[in-house]
Formats: C-alpha cells, sequence, structure tokens
C-alpha cells in the first residue's frame, strides 16, 4: 500500500479523492489570513494495483503553481506536480534532488521538500 497526503484545495479536479481511500482529514487555518481560509489535507492509501492510475491523474488534477502530491511506500517515494512526475528511492541523491529543484523552480518553498522526512512519516 501507498500511503500519501492530498491538500484538497491543490486540486482543480477533486474527482481525484475517490480515486484513493480517504483514512482521515485534518483542516488547518491559514496563518496570517484574516477571512478564516483554511487547507484540508487527506490522508489517503492507495493500492499498488491502483498506484499508476492515481498517479496519471493526480498529475492532471494538481494545480499549477506551489503544490505537489506524494505518495510512499518502504523507502520509495512519488512526487506528482502538474504534469511532472518523479518516483524514486529516497536513497538516490540525483532523483531527488531533481524533485525538490522542481519544487523550487515551481514557487514551494525548501523547507516543504523535505522528502526524507515524508518516506519515514507520509502523513506528514
Amino acid at each position: 500500500m501507498w500511503k500519501g497526503v492530498v491538500i484538497q484545495e491543490s486540486l482543480d479536479d477533486a474527482a481525484l479523492l475517490a480515486q484513493a481511500q480517504v483514512i482521515g482529514t485534518r483542516e488547518y487555518a491559514l496563518e496570517g489570513t484574516r477571512d478564516g481560509r483554511s487547507l484540508h489535507f487527506h490522508k489517503v492509501i492507495v493500492s499498488d494495483e491502483e498506484k499508476h492510475g492515481f498517479v496519471v491523474a493526480a498529475a492532471r488534477a494538481v494545480k499549477q503553481g506551489p503544490w505537489y502530491i506524494h505518495l510512499c511506500r518502504d523507502d520509495r517515494i512519488v512526487v506528482v506536480y502538474n504534469d511532472h512526475i518523479f518516483e524514486f528511492s529516497i536513497k538516490d541523491k540525483l532523483k531527488l534532488q531533481s524533485a525538490q529543484k522542481y519544487g523550487v523552480v515551481v514557487g514551494i518553498p525548501e523547507a516543504q521538500l523535505d522528502f526524507g522526512h515524508l518516506v519515514q512519516n507520509p502523513y506528514g
């Protein structure tokens, strides 16, 4: 089983959530906002058989810009940006750096790209 997080507000098409088993949701208020906006973090599980279809759909569903979806199993991680997919062992430093560099290019702060931590704790 692959475990990960999908932020609902990162999706252009929330139907993606139906392709995974959502095992929990946490709502976090955005700091510095006065309008009460929040983000919804869905903890998901995806089977080995459904992973490929989920990842392909996720690459189409996630918004452009500073968003990604991740799935982890053992020492492997799949990082899905809009139209870009990185799948690698956390031990593969070159692929890890490529995924992180791409995240910085699309506007994600480096502190949010600690994929080593996510492999150890897929739900953040």
